[in-house]
């Protein structure tokens, strides 16, 4: 955070910043604040739309002109859809500390009980996002008695414990595109501008949901109609890839030993597994490689070795991206190296 102007949210009284000419603070409704730049930080606003107590829409639209970091605190449990059109953004949010990445392009699903940190901002970033902040409560009420039709990941989201965090990254599609489009250029004033957002933001909320719908429910019907056989063949292959992080066998080793040829190999691994040999052998290296900086006491050079990894940058950049903190970070977390 060095060399950064430092800028303070607060749940109940919203932005304020160490310097002298700070954000500029307006109330076009008695439902939405707006937040202009001062011209030190940059050029652009942050706007914060009450939909309904515990259903926020925040859009932001920012040229930075130098390096700023936000701290924020005293923030509510939200679920948080978020949506970043241009620009990068990273965090570090809770206790234990933990860090996020957001980057262009990319729509996330994010929950965690505690989200108070601070985050940074590189100069000559224009930060565009829509995210959408909604209480787990008022999530639920809009479902009633149809909350077992909800894709199963959200009735065990919100039993996590306290320091951890629920996370889905995809890219942004055409039409969620629209939808964002709709929101940010909203030409409506008054409730009608109210009811407008909460249509779109519910719109940009079931978008997300009939994603995971649809890849829980491709994969049940996939797994219930493949042959035994190619079961126990896949099962094999996933035990030696297991048996051997550090060397693994090619893909046409692998699928020599099965009797599969590439492309059914693959198959029935996303069949059972979700994802594709190389993924999962990429998953398993990197949750292989958190057991060993977390229990074990290797350093980061040591554990990216042992899983395979000949470059550590490569490593680094997996396991971030993977788990959205870095290893140097997890290890110094854990074991103080």
């Amino acid at each position: 955070m060095a060399g950064c102007g430092v800028t303070h949210y607060s749940w109940e009284k919203g932005f304020d910043t160490h310097i002298t000419d700070g954000f500029s603070h307006t109330q076009p409704d008695s439902f939405e604040h707006c937040w202009y730049s001062p011209k030190s930080i940059g050029r652009g606003m942050i706007r914060r739309i009450i939909i309904r107590d515990g259903f926020e829409l925040w859009v932001t639209d920012f040229l930075f002109g130098r390096d700023t970091c936000f701290s924020f605190q005293g923030c509510p449990s939200f679920l948080l859809f978020g949506f970043y059109l241009s620009g990068h953004y990273e965090a570090v949010v809770g206790k234990p500390e933990r860090e996020l990445e957001f980057c262009s392009e990319h729509q996330y699903l994010l929950y965690m009980k505690k989200l108070d940190g601070f985050g940074e901002v590189k100069a000559g970033t224009q930060l565009r996002s829509v995210s959408i902040a909604i209480r787990p409560e008022m999530f639920f009420s809009y479902f009633e008695d149809d909350i077992g039709h909800l894709p199963s990941v959200f009735q065990r989201i919100f039993e996590e414990q306290d320091g951890s965090i629920f996370r889905r990254i995809r890219g942004i599609t055409p039409s969620v595109h629209i939808a964002l489009r709709q929101i940010v250029d909203c030409p409506y004033r008054g409730i009608a501008r109210k009811l407008f957002l909460e249509s779109r933001s519910l719109e940009l909320m079931a978008y997300r949901l009939k994603h995971l719908s649809v890849s829980e429910t491709t994969h049940q019907i996939r797994e219930h109609v493949m042959h035994p056989g190619d079961r126990d063949r896949t099962e094999f292959a996933k035990n030696l890839l297991l048996s051997n992080l550090e060397a693994p066998p090619h893909l046409d080793e692998l699928a020599a030993v099965t009797g599969m040829s590439h492309p059914k190999l693959n198959r029935c691994f996303r069949q059972m597994f979700g994802k594709t040999v190389f993924q999962y052998l990429k998953d398993e290296r990197l949750r292989q490689a958190r057991v060993m900086i977390e229990n074990q006491g290797l350093t980061v050079t040591e554990t990216a070795y042992s899983v395979g990894y000949s470059s550590l940058s490569h490593f680094a950049k997996a396991y971030k991206h993977h788990f959205g903190v870095s290893p140097g970070a997890d290890c110094r977390r854990k074991k103080g190296c």
